[in-house]
């Protein structure tokens, strides 16, 4: 994609140069051609032509549908399926056969576990008793090897051994061992977290396998019915080893966040990730108000909490629900709210709690908002408040602009879309309050090369920093979400107004496939690509560097 300004006489011909992507920026020769989908956004004016390359990867696992209305799911390893035939013969040159009926031997072990016939011990969790075989444990358990085979271990001597488990862990515990029997296992959205949590405890690698790939496969359905925020907080809690999950679930919670604040378990975030989430530049939400109204939420159920907790002294409780106030909404950009939004916040439930440092708050936005630079820059300066300037990726008309590209099957290679987008130069309204001017160019197949041609046309006062962030849509369980985020802060001067964000996409992964649909094509058909590029101002006061999403 690649945009800049109108306006202005068009010349061909020139210099030759070339560059890799789907979009490129500069003079560039005739001839040739390169696959991809790419973005660019450019300034006022200035030179673009196309490259060509492929695009970084992504999530690209198809929508899974769940089964029911909590997304279950029965797990089977699919390797394992296909070695189950009743017969398979291999006939050698002399007439030998090696015959095998795995699904015979499978259906035998199920039936000892179906039956208690013949079991050696018995595992005694919560009340409850299970029947079990210690060859099938330690086949299955390195943990239950140990326990059951070590000498060293009091259990290893016992016919009944007493497991703790957690209240959740227990209620899926029969599931759990049955599992080790017959190998498949029914899971929802409910209950494959405590099903984690027993195959961490006893190291049973293919069922924490399969969980994590049910995980994965419903990251989007987590988000709407309540679980994403609980089992982001388990795995940052215990198992730090699934990394790729992990980090699925931390850019769903960044990009879709309005989506999760929707859901019922957002209000038991725990107060340091929320923390250190509303610290992220690339938050992506309508507005710094709307953000305020999802903290004002997660607060005052706190407020419940800390009301019914009797360990907390009645005096002490307001004072404890003032500082978690202080703790989470220094983190809220004030100044990147409008004057009008600024105002409504002096009537807000929240106010009436600690309604004199809301108003301080309140009063740096409007400080920024009015142009009063040196209580800015002494805002700016102190600590705590180096990103109170710095706007993030809002989604909404002022600052982003979207591309939709319909029956994808059907383009033609190197075919570019294109899209006008005005934006406003400065954050505050004060500030002068021309617009700028974009022209976003969108290759979703690849980009011809083809003669240069310069666009000449509005005038980039000095040196103006922006940055440029494309939001692709994604799909998952039929969920829509924003799925990927490419992000660029780049200076546009006299003579670097073009930006060139290549890359953004697979090529290999849009190519339709019955069977492969791409995550990134949405719409009925699943032939719909869909974009929005967010263009925002940066100025002397922006900061940058911000705080790591990491735990």
């Amino acid at each position: 994609m690649n945009a800049h300004s109108n306006g202005g006489a068009v010349a061909s011909g020139g210099a030759v140069a070339s560059t890799s992507g789907a979009a490129a920026a500069g003079c560039a020769a005739g001839g040739g051609a390169a696959g991809g989908a790419g973005a660019a956004a450019a300034g006022a004016a200035g030179c673009s032509a196309a490259g060509g390359g492929d695009a970084a990867a992504a999530t690209t696992s198809a929508a899974a549908a769940t089964n029911g209305a909590e997304g279950s799911t029965n797990l089977i390893d699919d390797q394992d399926a296909k070695r189950r035939k009743c017969l398979e013969t291999d006939e050698t040159q002399d007439g030998a056969s090696t015959m095998i009926d795995a699904s015979s031997v499978l259906n035998k072990i199920a039936h000892l576990y179906a039956e208690q016939l013949m079991s050696d011990i018995i595992l005694l969790v919560d009340g409850k008793t299970y029947p079990a075989h210690r060859v099938i444990l330690c086949a299955s358990s390195d943990v239950f090897q140990v326990m059951l085979m070590n000498p060293e271990w009091n259990e290893c001597s016992k016919n009944v051994i007493e497991l703790h488990e957690d209240p959740l862990c227990s209620a899926v515990f029969p599931q759990f061992i049955k599992y080790l029997y017959v190998g498949h296992i029914e899971v929802t959205l409910q209950t494959v977290m405590p099903m984690l949590a027993l195959s961490e405890k006893y190291n049973v690698r293919d069922l924490i396998e399969l969980c994590v790939g049910y995980m994965m496969k419903h990251v989007a359905k987590a988000a709407t019915s309540g679980y994403l925020v609980s089992w982001l907080q388990y795995l940052l809690s215990f198992t730090p080893s699934h990394t790729d999950l992990t980090e699925t679930l931390k850019r769903f919670l960044k990009w879709n966040l309005e989506m999760v604040a929707d859901s019922k378990d957002f209000v038991d975030m725990d107060t340091a990730i929320l923390q250190l989430l509303l610290q992220q530049n690339d938050l992506v939400v309508s507005s710094e108000y709307k953000l305020f109204t999802i903290v004002q939420t997660w607060l005052l159920h706190r407020r419940e909490l800390i009301e019914a907790n009797a360990e907390i002294e009645a005096d002490k409780k307001l004072t404890t629900f003032m500082e978690l106030i202080e703790q989470t909404v220094v983190h809220i950009r004030f100044s990147m709210m409008t004057p009008r939004e600024l105002a409504h916040l002096l009537i807000v439930p929240l106010i009436e709690y600690h309604k004199e440092y809301l108003v301080e708050r309140i009063a740096i936005g409007m400080s920024y908002q009015s142009g009063q630079d040196d209580r800015v820059r002494e805002v700016r300066n102190s600590h705590g408040n180096e990103l109170q300037f710095t706007p993030r990726l809002y989604f909404n008309d002022t600052w982003t602009v979207g591309v939709d590209v319909h029956n994808f099957d059907e383009i033609e290679e190197f075919k570019n879309y294109v899209t006008c987008f005005f934006s406003q130069r400065h954050i505050a309204e004060t500030e002068d309050d021309a617009s700028m001017t974009w022209e976003v160019e969108f290759f979703p197949r690849g980009v011809n090369y083809i003669k240069a041609k310069m666009v000449c046309g509005e005038y980039v006062p000095g040196c103006s920093l922006y940055t440029i962030a494309v939001l692709i849509v994604g799909v998952q369980n039929k969920i829509s979400h924003i799925r990927t985020v490419v992000e660029r802060t780049e200076y546009f001067t006299d003579n670097a107004r073009v930006i060139n964000l290549d890359n953004l996409l697979p090529y290999e992964e849009l190519e339709q496939s019955s069977r492969y649909l791409s995550a990134h094509l949405t719409g009925t058909q699943r032939n719909t690509l869909s974009l929005h590029v967010v263009i925002t101002p940066m100025d002397r006061f922006t900061c940058r560097e911000t705080a790591l999403f990491q735990f």
